[in-house]
């Protein structure tokens, strides 16, 4: 059994022309929001071991929010072949994950995120049918259960979704 944590970036900064997509930064709701996601994630098992990140800045924000005081440590893998990566890059490169990695997570960007939940996902744990059916909001993350045993055996519908967070703050 294989785990995946979906993570989305937390709140950024509205895109302008004077800011480069890949360099927004999170807003003051973001941090919190991501705050709120780290403490989740440290009540879940199983924890996660290795976090794949998009090189954009706000996925940097993110992920050291939600690496921080995590025990055990968390490896943290930045990539830029994860920023605006479609749902079947990210197939792909979760296919090429090391084996001794059980429980990962990938934070990245919409709409790839959600595409990518919809296609591993063929079952829901009971209460969750219509999880995916909803706006996939920024610092929202679903916990998917593998029935694989190797990363290079992901593939469509193999997934059951057994977990979310839905990040609900009003600053």
């Amino acid at each position: 059994m294989k785990y995946l944590y979906i993570i989305r970036h937390a709140k950024a900064e509205a895109s302008t022309n004077e800011i480069n997509d890949h360099d927004r930064k999170l807003t003051n709701k973001g941090i919190e929001r991501a705050k709120n996601l780290n403490s989740w994630l440290k009540n879940k098992k199983p924890n996660i071991e290795g976090l794949f990140t998009s090189s954009s800045i706000r996925t940097l924000q993110t992920s050291d929010i939600i690496c921080n005081g995590m025990i055990p440590t968390i490896k943290k893998i930045v990539d830029k072949k994860l920023y605006a990566a479609s749902e079947e890059n990210l197939i792909n490169y979760i296919s090429f994950i090391e084996e001794n990695l059980n429980t990962i997570g990938i934070v990245g960007h919409q709409p790839s995120l959600q595409e990518l939940a919809l296609i591993l996902v063929g079952s829901y744990a009971e209460g969750y049918e219509k999880v995916l059916n909803n706006n996939f909001s920024t610092s929202n993350a679903i916990l998917i259960l593998l029935n694989i045993k190797r990363w290079d055996q992901i593939s469509p519908r193999a997934g059951v979704l057994a977990d979310y967070f839905l990040s609900l703050i009003h600053i």
